[in-house]
């Protein structure tokens, strides 16, 4: 249990990637404040199963698009367990829509959560991160903040414009807040998540799981699972010197190159 005596935040953490982050965390030995935005029910049943096996997890609500709201989280996690280690900012939406269609409004409720909502998540949790270090200059952790991004902000997918460029922004903004955080031994690191079999994707395309099985190089579709352990890595002491990085957990989806029937078949 290499996280034992850290605290984490997991935004977003109530359900399926999110909550699977939070659970491998707790598993760990962290204490997790497990967040959501409107629907208490899973993520108090999250925290009772933490619970159940041992762990420590509070939930507690907010709206990740407002900076007071994030500082609010930090400062619950700090009243609950004392202090702060790890902030995953995977809270965010998936508003597909056409680029001459889209209005303001989407526009807004896209980027206000997916990178507003980062970045000032992350601004509170580094200012208590290094609040920390000030006062136990012995402790050779210093933080790990990592960012939920989106195979999407890597490659173009046609509808998700807004939704790509918000990802796209984090990809570059974890490179930026490496470099300023380092000094303080705060890591920052991404993850490109591609497609991942959960509730909204199958209520979608019930073959979900088929049709991306069939695409992908493994074979299958991410799951939340396939997240949770990149996770781990970047927050365990083993990934100490990584920072700045956007680790793509996307089964190699951006990897392959579009071709024609007639090329592929070239190279059989």
């Amino acid at each position: 249990m290499f996280l034992r005596d850290r605290a984490a935040i997991v935004t977003g953490a109530s359900k399926e990637i999110g909550a699977a982050m939070a659970l491998a965390l707790a598993r760990e030995g962290a204490a997790v404040v497990i967040h959501y935005a409107a629907d208490r029910a899973p993520a108090e049943a999250l925290v009772q199963r933490i619970l159940d096996e041992g762990g420590r997890a509070i939930a507690v609500g907010a709206d990740c698009s407002r900076a007071a709201d994030n500082a609010m989280l930090v400062q619950a996690a700090v009243r609950a367990f004392g202090r702060l280690d790890i902030f995953v900012a995977n809270a965010g939406i998936t508003q597909f829509g056409a680029f001459l269609s889209y209005t303001e409004t989407d526009y807004d409720k896209v980027l206000n959560l997916n990178l507003k909502g980062s970045f000032f998540g992350a601004q509170a949790a580094a200012r208590q991160m290094i609040e920390q270090r000030t006062q136990h200059p012995e402790d050779q952790y210093g933080g790990r903040i990592v960012f939920s991004s989106s195979v999407a902000g890597v490659i173009c997918v046609p509808g998700l414009a807004a939704y790509g460029a918000s990802k796209a922004a984090l990809n570059h903004l974890t490179k930026t807040l490496a470099i300023e955080l380092g000094p303080h031994r705060i890591t920052v690191n991404a993850l490109a998540i591609g497609p991942t079999t959960n509730a909204r994707n199958l209520r979608e395309d019930p073959h979900y799981e088929e049709h991306w099985g069939n695409l992908l190089p493994i074979g299958r579709a991410m799951r939340p699972e396939d997240s949770a352990a990149a996770l781990l890595y970047l927050v365990s002491p083993a990934a100490s010197g990584i920072t700045g990085v956007t680790l793509t957990v996307d089964g190699g989806q951006s990897i392959q190159a579009v071709l024609p029937a007639s090329e592929i078949a070239r190279g059989k």
